[in-house]
């Protein structure tokens, strides 16, 4: 906890792209300002708030494991920006970053992995009431799950990644999904400090080759796979 603590304090006072200064290239100027800082105010639709409010009142593991309304109207920024092919989620949980994710882009089809069976069928619930139509939640280990998805997964796709908080399932789930990514995709990775494993395994990833440009959000991480983009790392106030 106090290695997490000393690397929050050393991010909030990282001054480089504080906001979206120093970044040049009008791509990423765009999506840091836009998406990321929201100037264009985009809000999430009143019955997802709703639903957020009363999931987080209600349960004590929404409140504990589920992304709060600040990275959550992210996702649904992110998700409605850049307008996937499919949009990929490994770890469900009760559905709340599912819904984010599904509202942004709603008609997309979304494919998340749950590994509990209780959590996947409240999701299911909770998808049926405010994401009707497009959403489809996957039970059963998380790695077969996702080989079993790969091959109808495009090239423009979109992935959360907030399953298995550990460095080598980290790594091979990111490593499945850059192997699947076409021109332009993008891959949202949850909790990036939440172990020294977790952090190991996003300061490697974004080392790879294949991955152009990488977004430290501290609460979360951004990789950008556009192939026209160079290689940078980006460390960002949010």
């Amino acid at each position: 906890m106090s290695w997490r603590i000393l690397k929050y304090i050393e991010h909030l006072f990282y001054r480089k792209h504080r906001k979206w200064h120093g970044i040049h290239s009008p791509y990423l100027f765009a999506f840091v300002n836009r998406v990321v800082f929201n100037s264009q105010h985009t809000a999430v639709p009143g019955t997802i708030l709703k639903e957020f409010r009363a999931q987080r009142s209600e349960s004590s593991f929404v409140r504990r494991s589920s992304v709060r309304w600040k990275q959550g109207a992210l996702l649904h920024r992110i998700a409605l920006w850049f307008r996937p092919e499919m949009i990929i989620e490994l770890g469900t949980g009760m559905g709340i970053s599912t819904m984010f994710l599904a509202s942004g882009s709603p008609g997309t089809p979304l494919h998340s992995i749950e590994g509990n069976s209780e959590r996947a069928q409240q999701a299911s619930r909770l998808m049926e009431r405010c994401c009707p139509g497009s959403v489809t939640i996957h039970h059963g280990e998380m790695r077969e799950q996702l080989e079993a998805l790969l091959p109808m997964v495009p090239g423009r796709f979109l992935a959360f990644v907030d399953g298995n908080h550990q460095y080598e399932p980290t790594l091979s789930y990111v490593r499945y999904l850059l192997d699947r990514a076409g021109d332009e995709a993008l891959i949202v990775m949850d909790d990036i400090y939440w172990s020294r494993g977790m952090h190991r395994a996003w300061k490697e990833i974004i080392s790879w080759p294949d991955v152009h440009i990488s977004m430290d959000l501290f609460h979360m991480g951004i990789l950008l796979l556009r192939r026209d983009l160079h290689k940078r790392q980006f460390k960002i106030k949010f």
